[in-house]
């Protein structure tokens, strides 16, 4: 007689000792020849970079079924389509809802691309490099771009940004060789360094009202930008914010600016005259330095320091006033200053750096009007000034007093007389 033994496990038991990968749905998938993670558990999709790159026209799907289980796309990946250069264009479903950063970057066939409403925020270096991504729609629910989000679309020529962004992150635009047309949002309130650096075809842009800041270099290198107009809600220039752009003519400087940073309009060589106002009270070293063209232009009555190049190589400039508030003029501040025939130098000066007026070529007179002489460099004046030109002082006696200063090498000192 043959005896059966039945014996009953228990749920537990039998789950114990299943293997755990039975029951478990797949992480990863290519359907359509596009790579996804997914979450089995929401049911989400995200859009992976595979080992192969992207190519053609895409479509991203809402969703699809994988393993009876219906996943929504509703992310892309950072960096996903990075480096797809032959991938042609791409539509994204409006389930999407974060575009990871540089998704986009050097996809250089990229031409046009639709970013659907469901998306609020481009991230870092979304499209950067893309160059021959010539139009751009973004709709008005947009409210941030990240930094460099267009940087190098060498091929995009123009953009309106939407009006619920308030802030224009670093780098956005540098490099989009090719942008002429820029509508900014009227909420703006400011725009980071570099945001249009080397825009080479841009020509002007209109800065609302409501800007308080614009970072460093913004606009370098913007060779075809001809005229530009500060806010009232501004208070500083921010250094090289103009330099290289050889065709800016006109600037329109309001008075709530209380500083120029150094190198602000440096080669800027279309520009001939600018007015400061008073209100500025600092202004940064080679500010107008290779200003090559620049003819007129005051130091405001309130500086206190006529900075080192400040006026470097400005070959154009015939005269410039000095205002009695200056005390001190740094080294090099008017080097190259070829024009210049005639300057006075106001009591207030108490010293002066060296090479102050190297290669000023045309300088004969110098009028210092303080009775005591002040500090200055052997090389404050080029050495054919002070064998040729002439120096007025309102007494020669102290500046003939030490044989060992500067001041007594002079050949030509003599009293100032009424009229000067």
């Amino acid at each position: 007689m043959m005896v059966v033994s039945m014996f009953c496990c228990s749920a537990s038991e039998i789950s114990a000792r299943t293997p755990s990968n039975i029951f478990k749905k797949a992480e990863k998938a290519i359907v359509d020849g596009i790579n996804y993670s997914l979450d089995a558990k929401n049911n989400k999709a995200k859009v992976l970079a595979g080992k192969n790159l992207y190519t053609g026209d895409l479509v991203i799907p809402e969703k699809f079924t994988e393993d009876s289980v219906t996943y929504y796309v509703e992310e892309i990946d950072g960096g996903a389509f990075k480096d797809s250069p032959t991938l042609t264009s791409v539509v994204i479903p409006s389930t999407v809802t974060k575009i990871g950063s540089n998704a986009f970057e050097n996809c250089t066939g990229l031409q046009a691309i639709n970013v659907p409403e469901s998306i609020t925020e481009l991230s870092s270096g979304l499209f950067a490099g893309c160059s021959a991504l010539k139009n751009v729609e973004l709709h008005n629910g947009i409210v941030s771009i990240g930094h460099g989000a267009f940087k190098k679309c060498t091929a995009l020529e123009t953009i309106t940004l939407p009006r619920s962004v308030t802030s224009i992150a670093y780098n956005v635009f540098q490099g989009c060789t090719s942008l002429k047309e820029v509508n900014l949002p009227q909420a703006l309130e400011k725009i980071g360094y570099s945001a249009f650096q080397d825009c080479s075809a841009l020509e002007e842009i209109d800065i609302p009202n409501g800007v308080k800041a614009i970072g460093w270099v913004a606009f370098k290198n913007c060779t075809s930008l001809k005229k530009f107009s500060f806010t009232t809600s501004m208070d500083n220039i921010a250094n090289s914010i103009f330099e290289g752009c050889t065709s800016l003519q006109e600037v329109n400087i309001p008075t709530s600016i209380k500083s120029i940073a150094h190198d602000a309009f440096k080669e800027c060589t279309s520009l001939d005259s600018i007015f400061i106002p008073n209100s500025v009270k600092d202004l940064g070293s080679s500010v107008f330095e290779d200003c090559s063209n620049l003819k007129h232009v005051n130091i405001p009555n309130g500086i206190k320091e006529i900075p080192s190049s400040c006026f470097k190589n400005c070959g154009s400039l015939a005269k410039i006033t000095i205002p009695t508030s200056v005390k001190e003029i740094d080294s090099q501040a008017f080097h190259g200053c070829s024009s210049l025939e005639r300057i006075d130098i106001p009591s207030s000066v108490k010293e002066m750096g060296g090479d102050v007026f190297e290669n000023c070529t045309g300088l004969m007179t110098v009028v210092m009007r303080s009775g005591t002489p002040a500090k200055i460099k052997k090389d404050t004046f080029p050495k054919s000034f002070i064998k040729e030109g002439s120096l007025y002082v309102p007494n020669i006696t102290p500046y003939r007093a030490d044989l060992k200063s500067p001041w007594a090498q002079f050949r030509d000192i003599k009293v100032i007389v009424a009229g000067m």
